[in-house]
């Protein structure tokens, strides 16, 4: 139940996301989806994003790094 307070959220690494202002183009899904299942979604959708464990997790996120993918 403690994530509900998350629900709707933005990702607190958006604003240096390259994914979420659309300069990496991520071909498995059309970025209003990516936003919707991973950026817009609270920690819910963050957690399932492989760009925030990394940011959570290392010094610096690969600049190819996609919310499916590390490289």
């Amino acid at each position: 139940m403690a994530g509900i307070q998350y629900l709707g959220k933005r990702c607190p690494f958006s604003s240096n996301c390259p994914v979420f202002h659309g300069t990496l183009i991520v071909e498995k899904a059309p970025l209003m989806l990516i936003k919707n299942v991973f950026c817009n979604r609270g920690i819910k959708g963050w957690k399932n994003c492989v760009r925030f464990q990394l940011a959570e997790t290392e010094d610096e996120v690969p600049s190819t790094a996609t919310p499916y993918k590390k490289q």
